[in-house]
């Protein structure tokens, strides 16, 4: 295992920091490039993954599945207009080997409407494995674990 310097340390927070804020901005397609080909990304419940229960809101094995629900997102789906806000809590890595860093990172997604309602989406916690190549970030796996699978409205937008 490799040592959590303070280099890996800042490099990762400020990473999932901004990757939080390009969702807030709908800025998906910078989000997207974040996570590499063989890239990962689920959200499940909290009951689900205590589990080892498969069954999951979104699950894309790889950027490519990813990038296909994103443009069914923009041309295809039909979802309420909203915008998210992440509210992020600190990062734990929990561990490093080698260039990838396992992180755990607690959020809350607040959705306001455009007529400017606002209201708790989800809450939960990312377990991120990260590639960490100097000051640059990848994500090799992000999974979103949210505290329940009883959000208020169809999840459309990544969390």
């Amino acid at each position: 295992m490799t040592a959590v310097t303070p280099a890996i340390k800042a490099v990762i927070d400020a990473f999932i920091v901004s990757s939080a804020m390009l969702i807030d901005r709908d800025d998906l397609d910078a989000w997207l490039d974040r996570f590499e080909d063989a890239a990962r990304y689920i959200v499940t419940s909290r009951e689900n993954q205590s589990l080892g229960l498969p069954a999951a809101l979104i699950h894309c094995d790889s950027k490519a599945s990813l990038k296909d629900r994103l443009v069914a997102l923009r041309h295809a789906n039909k979802f309420n207009p909203h915008y998210d806000r992440h509210i992020m809590g600190g990062t734990v890595i929990t561990s490093v080997t080698g260039d990838i860093a396992a992180v755990e990172s607690n959020f809350m997604i607040v959705q306001s409407t455009k007529t400017g309602q606002s209201r708790l989406f989800c809450a939960g916690c990312y377990f991120d494995r990260i590639r960490v190549s100097g000051a640059s970030a990848r994500f090799v796996e992000r999974v979103a674990v949210l505290d329940t699978f009883a959000v208020p409205t169809l999840l459309a937008t990544p969390v």
